[in-house]
């Protein structure tokens, strides 16, 4: 009986991957591409019901891909090669893609959208980070500032300043990301971006934006702490720095 159910799933996996180097990946249900990626950890069981497990238990393709380490091993049937194995491939494609949207100057809105949705995938609510750009806009850098989601504006001030002299740049987008969803910054973020935006201004330090992120969508909020803009950029934007494009 054991070898008659081995010979079943290696049919099936012969056929699943028959199937994926046919049609690809877009004729696939969600939890089809799970379990073709846990063979890959699991040689003989089936996954099938593990990729299934990883569904219910997520919500989504999307959500499993994002889950972390310790969360993927809490699923039966999970272990540490597979949950391994998911974090491996889902750093591995959002690495790639970020470093192919920072090959070109991040110049318009659109594109530091996507780089900063792309830079929290899979990270865990209330991380603070900062891009680091130079004066023609290309990244030179990215650093998360906190975990807790509390910082305050003088000592954040002088981190950003330091930071921004380590990697010779004179332009920053702050970012945060929030856990439930709801895209409304506090009043803290705006009374924190506006003190800092006003110190690193005395400094020749530019913030050209503040993103609140939440999976795929982002929010920019550098307006509202300011409160004055003119064709989408703070009034006390030079001409030169004026390069961000709201749409």
């Amino acid at each position: 009986m054991a070898n008659a159910n081995g010979n079943i799933h290696k049919d099936h996996r012969k056929r699943l991957r028959a199937r994926y180097e046919k049609y690809g990946l877009a004729s696939f249900e969600e939890h089809n591409i799970l379990e073709l990626l846990l063979f890959h950890s699991i040689p003989r069981a089936d996954t099938n019901g593990i990729a299934h497990e990883l569904i219910n238990t997520f919500g989504s393709l999307y959500d499993v891909m994002c889950a972390p380490y310790e969360e993927l091993l809490r699923v039966k049937g999970v272990g540490p090669a597979s949950a391994s194995l998911i974090r491996t491939v889902a750093d591995t494609a959002r690495e790639a893609n970020l470093r192919k949207i920072a090959s070109v100057p991040l110049d318009d809105y659109p594109r530091l959208a996507m780089y900063a949705t792309e830079w929290f995938l899979g990270k865990q609510a209330g991380v603070v980070a900062v891009i680091l750009l130079n004066d023609k806009n290309h990244i030179v850098h990215t650093e998360t500032l906190s975990s807790s989601h509390t910082i305050r504006s003088a000592s954040y001030a002088k981190t950003l300043e330091t930071l921004a002299s380590k990697h010779e740049a004179c332009r920053m987008v702050l970012m945060h990301n929030h856990a439930n969803g709801i895209m409304k910054p506090s009043d803290e973020d705006l009374y924190l971006t506006e003190q800092l935006y006003n110190i690193l201004r005395e400094k020749n330090i530019t913030i050209l934006e503040h993103l609140i992120v939440y999976k795929l969508d982002c929010l920019p909020i550098l307006d509202q702490a300011l409160h004055a803009r003119v064709s989408g950029f703070p009034v006390t934007l030079t001409p030169e720095e004026m390069t961000f494009l709201h749409e």
